[in-house]
C-alpha cells in the first residue's frame, strides 16, 4: 500500500511523496482515534451504551487496517520494500475481512435501530455506501499494485472512503450545523482536495488514479446523497432489513 520502488537514504529524507503520504495516513489515524474515542476506545470512561460482541469485533478490524495503512506508508518511506510486499498479502484479507463485517454492522444496527424506541444513529446508507467505496477503491489498488504511483493513490483514497464514519462523528461532536454524514464526506473530501493539490504541485496535472479514484468517491457520494431519498432505496432497505 503505497510505493513500490525502492529507494536511495539521501532521496527518501526529502521525498515529498513520502512526507504527503506518510502525513495523510497518520491524519487518517488520528481522526479515526477522535471519531471513535466517546463510544469505543474511552468508552469505559464514558456513559456510551454497552457494544455488542459484533461491533466490538468491528472495531477492532475497522482500528486494524488503520494500524495496517499507517504501518505500510512506514515501511515504504523507509524502504522496506519487501516486507510491505509480505505484511500487503495480509492486508488484501484484513480488507475483505472489513468489507464484510462492515456490512453486517450496518445491516444489524439498521435493524437494531428501526425496533428501538428512539431511532438513532445515520441513515444506513451511508455506511454501506463508505464501505462499498473502500472495497471498490481497495481493490482497484490491489489489482494495481505493481504500478506504484495508482497504487498508493488508489488506497489513500479508500482508506478516506472507510474514515467517512469516525469523521461523520467528528461532525457531530464539533457542531449541530451540519449533519453528521454530511459532515463526514465534506471532512472526507478534504483528503481528496489535499490529494489533488499534492498532484498540481509536484506533477503539474493531476494523476489519472486521482482523477479516477477521486471521481468514483465523489459519485459514490452524491449517490448516497440522492438515492438514499428515492423509493427504489426504501424498497431495498425494507427487503433487506425487514
Amino acid at each position: 500500500m503505497a510505493t513500490l520502488t525502492a529507494e536511495p537514504p539521501s532521496s527518501r529524507r526529502a521525498n515529498p511523496d513520502r512526507i504527503f503520504f506518510g502525513g495523510a495516513a497518520i491524519a487518517l489515524l488520528l481522526v479515526t482515534l477522535i471519531g471513535f474515542a466517546p463510544t469505543y476506545y474511552l468508552s469505559y470512561f464514558t456513559t456510551a451504551p454497552a457494544l455488542s460482541p459484533l461491533v466490538h469485533f468491528h472495531g477492532v478490524v475497522f482500528s486494524a487496517w488503520m494500524l495496517l495503512y499507517t504501518g505500510q506508508s512506514w515501511l515504504i518511506g523507509s524502504g522496506k520494500i519487501r516486507l510491505h510486499r509480505r505484511v500487503g498479502i495480509f492486508g488484501a484479507a484484513l480488507a475483505v475481512l472489513v468489507f464484510v463485517l462492515g456490512v453486517v454492522t450496518a445491516i444489524s444496527l439498521a435493524r437494531a435501530n428501526l425496533h428501538a424506541a428512539v431511532r438513532h444513529g445515520p441513515p444506513v446508507i451511508f455506511p454501506l455506501g463508505a464501505i462499498t467505496a473502500f472495497a471498490i477503491l481497495c481493490g482497484a489498488g490491489i489489482t494495481l499494485r505493481r504500478r506504484a504511483a495508482h497504487h498508493k493513490r488508489l488506497m489513500l483514497l479508500a482508506t478516506v472512503a472507510l474514515a467517512t464514519t469516525p469523521l461523520a462523528r467528528i461532525t457531530r461532536m464539533a457542531t449541530d450545523a451540519v449533519t453528521p454524514p454530511f459532515g463526514g464526506i465534506l471532512l472526507s473530501d478534504l483528503f481528496l482536495l489535499a490529494l489533488v493539490a499534492f498532484d498540481l504541485r509536484q506533477r503539474g496535472r493531476v494523476h489519472p488514479a486521482t482523477l479516477a479514484g477521486g471521481g468514483f468517491l465523489v459519485a459514490s457520494q452524491l449517490f448516497r446523497l440522492t438515492f438514499g431519498q428515492t423509493g427504489l432505496w426504501r424498497s431495498f432497505l425494507h427487503a433487506v432489513i425487514g
